[in-house]
């Protein structure tokens, strides 16, 4: 699972905070702010606890974000904070795999290229020729 969050709008902020023996854990609410949806801000998170709205119609997610591979120094979550967001929309999370685990990464797998015989296409079509 992934989800659309920027942790530099939030690194500064003070949200709830435990200290236990060697894990700090940060509690932050989800904010919808502009540029929050692009795709550089989707990083892995693991669903917590899912609530219902009080009319029922939607649902918002507590979720535990993690670090992703290439994030600049300031997007990372330091190492031995749990940081947890509050309050996430169902349409900020994506369903994703994890990287290399989807078939085409399988060993053996059929790969050979597709070879057409000429003359398939039109001769207009054709403008990569040489000349």
């Amino acid at each position: 699972t992934s989800c659309f969050y920027r942790y530099s709008d939030n690194a500064g902020a003070e949200g709830s905070r435990s200290s236990g023996e060697r894990v700090e854990t940060t509690a932050i609410k989800w904010e919808m702010k502009r540029g929050i949806f692009e795709l550089a801000n989707l990083r892995p998170c693991s669903i917590l606890k899912r609530e219902q709205t009080p009319d029922g119609k939607n649902h918002f997610y507590t979720v535990l974000i993690r670090n992703r591979y290439g994030l600049r120094k300031e997007e990372r979550i330091p190492k031995g904070v749990m940081h947890v967001v509050n309050f996430v929309p169902r349409h900020a999370l994506r369903f994703s795999d994890k990287i290399y685990t989807t078939d085409h990464h399988l060993p053996n797998v059929f790969r050979h290229e597709i070879g057409l015989p000429e003359g398939t296409f039109p001769e207009a079509w054709m403008d990569l020729k040489d000349k």
